[in-house]
């Protein structure tokens, strides 16, 4: 599936490039690994530069299919942070242009139904596998989710049908609404 330069991979470069994929897919806290196997490969330090150099090339790949492989958590260095704060809800949120992620901590309301019936399911499956935990008469969201549209985004957080490009907001307030489509 993936050639690089012509280059030919030995089966320690597969196998050491399965366990820092994997390794990376863990600290990522994006996906749910689920490997019935985990390999028990050391990665020779000889083979690591070019397990990482396939890595970078896997990953910029992967994110012009939608599928971001980096950290959730270093994506927010350079992302501007958008919150909302409606009904007396808390939850921040990054949007990237093509996907929205609302961020680990995010409160979420389970007051409201959500308007499209796919999110009151997933709210469900979190309470259930403790993504989003009772916490203080709070409900707080335990992993980062990614929607297509910050409209789906603030539906989950918020319950009912909203229109996220005026819910999120940045610190100085903006909506989202006026940072991307408003530009002048």
């Amino acid at each position: 599936m993936f050639l690089a330069d012509n280059k030919t991979f030995s089966l320690d470069i597969l196998s050491g490039l399965e366990e820092y994929a994997i390794e990376k897919a863990r600290d990522s806290n994006r996906y749910k690994v689920e490997n019935a196997v985990n390999p028990k490969y050391e990665i020779d330090e000889y083979d690591l530069a070019l397990i990482e150099e396939i890595y970078e090339e896997i990953k910029f790949i992967m994110a012009t299919l939608g599928y971001k492989l980096e950290n959730a958590t270093v994506d927010l260095t350079g992302a501007s942070i958008l919150h909302t704060t409606r009904n007396g809800i808390s939850a921040l949120g990054v949007y990237t242009g093509d996907k929205f992620d609302v961020l680990e901590g995010s409160e979420i309301s389970m007051a409201k139904a959500v308007h499209l019936p796919k999110y009151n399911v997933q709210r469900k499956e979190l309470l259930a596998n403790g993504g989003i935990v009772p916490e203080n008469g709070k409900h707080i969201l335990k992993v980062t989710l990614t929607f297509n549209t910050p409209s789906g985004a603030s539906d989950f957080v918020l319950g009912g049908s909203t229109n996220g490009w005026v819910e999120w907001k940045n610190a100085e307030g903006k909506t989202l609404d006026e940072l991307y489509r408003r530009k002048e």
